[in-house]
């Protein structure tokens, strides 16, 4: 598409005139000038046919389509007709060759003229839409996939990027869909894991005339064979219980009491079984918890990832927030700019952890790496698996580091070290590369106006390491690291 083709930079920096429009020929001028040079429209590909090869309008649509199904037979046939037709009117070969390949090109992104305004215009709207109404248009955005939880996930870290609020399930507030209440979008009960439509209209059609006052209360008014065992424990776990005043870890353990009264006192009513009381429902003491408390926190989030797919409540990183701008070069966010094979330092929680074997019987590995602003693949082969397999595991924060891969779609880190967060940072560690001789002094000037304990590790190129001596240890903080970022660059300063 235009992205891979670098098509898109050119338009934009011609269009604000930061570069000059080139032409290959200056009769393409009339023809491109409208789209600063770069061919946009399956129009201006039969133009360029057309008067640059004097093919016929017919000849040129043929062209159009062979180019937009890449058949390769036509196209190399229609290649010689091009370049035969262009030099009949002075254009050179290797001119109108290079010519016929951007048209090629042009094939992977290209639509017709009146496609492109149609699609710009609802570009546009949605721009608009977003950049004003972020709530609302994100809540549209995230009921429209909620049969898909990787693209839930998605939009929720969008939704954290523009600081929309999102709000947890609720039983008494949530409906199917996501909703905007009071600003913020509240999780709708569709997308909890294994909840289904008809469970959830049972859900909602039960608290019509008044909100659910306990889970044994929810209990005896849905219908048990439409919200099974496996559902009530997916909306505890998700948190939609969290406001009666009982924790998930209580709600659990009287969820099996829970079901088996309302069933008896659902059969009871079916079977004439009336009491002198008439309805007794009311008088049976409803279960209580026996065990108190509730989930440590890593076991609670990792449960409601389980059933959500994103963290709600919480987030298992939130003790290292401090300390994680420090003990890594980037956040996951932030690795779509860099540049591909760049060596990278980030850290996060592993899911996804998939272990493998290959033909050859070496132990190798892939997990997505999760951190507070998104996620990524990464690999590890066979020699950094057989090294830190010991730290591979769902659920656990971890620093990986290795190189960026940006010719994968999506990107994807090939790791060659892993190791946990350090409780105590001991550390600072200063790539140099080969450029390290115009920077000495402003390096130590830095380095003795921030004395501490923490020692320093300056990396050259390949793997030699120096040690300075302990009159240069610093004291670690998030200023250091970004004050040796200006001297040393982004990416080369972290402490561990």
């Amino acid at each position: 598409g235009p992205l891979g083709s670098g098509m898109v930079e050119d338009f934009i920096n011609c269009k604000h005139q930061r570069k000059e429009i080139e032409y290959v020929d200056p009769r393409l001028k009339s023809i491109l000038e409208e789209t600063y040079g770069v061919i946009l429209y399956q129009e201006q590909v039969m133009k360029v046919a057309s008067e640059l090869a004097d093919f016929t309008m017919g000849e040129a649509d043929i062209l159009r389509r062979a180019m937009g199904k890449k058949k390769p037979e036509e196209l190399t046939a229609l290649r010689g007709k091009f370049i035969k037709g262009a030099f009949s009117n002075g254009i050179d070969e290797q001119v109108s060759s290079r010519l016929f390949d951007l048209m090629e090109s042009f094939a992977g992104y290209g639509f017709n003229k009146s496609h492109s305004a149609a699609y710009a215009m609802i570009t546009y709207q949605t721009a608009y839409l977003k950049a004003h109404y972020p709530t609302e248009y994100m809540c549209a955005f995230l009921s429209s996939v909620i049969d898909n939880q990787d693209k839930i996930v998605f939009y929720l870290k969008e939704c954290q990027k523009l600081g929309v609020k999102i709000l947890p399930p609720d039983i008494n507030e949530s409906y199917e869909n996501f909703t905007v209440v009071k600003g913020a979008i509240r999780f709708g009960l569709g997308a909890i894991k294994n909840v289904g439509l008809t469970a959830v209209k049972n859900i909602v059609d039960a608290r019509k005339q008044s909100p659910f006052l306990s889970l044994f209360d929810f209990c005896q008014r849905v219908e048990l064979s439409v919200v099974n065992k496996r559902m009530l424990e997916n909306l505890i776990l998700a948190g939609c219980f969290d406001s009666m005043g009982m924790t998930r870890k209580e709600a659990l353990s009287i969820m099996d009491q829970c079901i088996d009264l309302a069933d008896k006192i659902k059969q009871s009513k079916t079977s004439n079984q009336i009491s002198l009381f008439g309805d007794c429902s009311d008088l049976v003491l409803e279960p209580v918890p026996q065990e108190q408390g509730e989930f440590e926190p890593p076991e609670k989030l990792a449960l409601e990832k389980q059933v959500l797919g994103f963290y709600i409540s919480g987030h298992p990183l939130e003790e290292y927030v401090d300390k994680l701008p420090m003990v890594t070069t980037y956040q996951v966010a932030e690795l779509g700019l860099r540049e591909n094979d760049q060596y990278i330092r980030v850290a996060g929680m592993v899911t996804n952890l998939s272990r493998k074997v290959s033909r050859k019987g070496d132990g190798y590995a892939s997990f997505l790496l999760e951190d507070m602003s998104g996620r990524i693949e990464i690999l590890m082969f066979p020699a950094a698996y057989r090294k830190y397999i010991d730290l591979l595991g769902n659920d656990q924060a971890v620093i990986v580091e290795g190189f960026l891969n940006h010719l994968e779609d999506p990107p994807k880190i090939s790791a060659r070290r892993i190791c946990s967060i350090p409780p105590v940072i001991k550390e600072l560690h200063i790539y140099l590369g080969n450029n390290h001789n115009g920077i000495k002094s402003y390096l130590i000037e830095v380095l003795k106006t921030n004395p501490g304990e923490v020692s320093v590790y300056l990396h050259r190129t390949g793997s030699k390491v120096i040690i300075l001596k302990p009159e240069f240890n610093v004291l670690a903080s998030q200023k250091l690291k970004e004050d040796l970022e200006t001297i040393c660059g982004k990416g080369n300063v972290w402490f561990g």
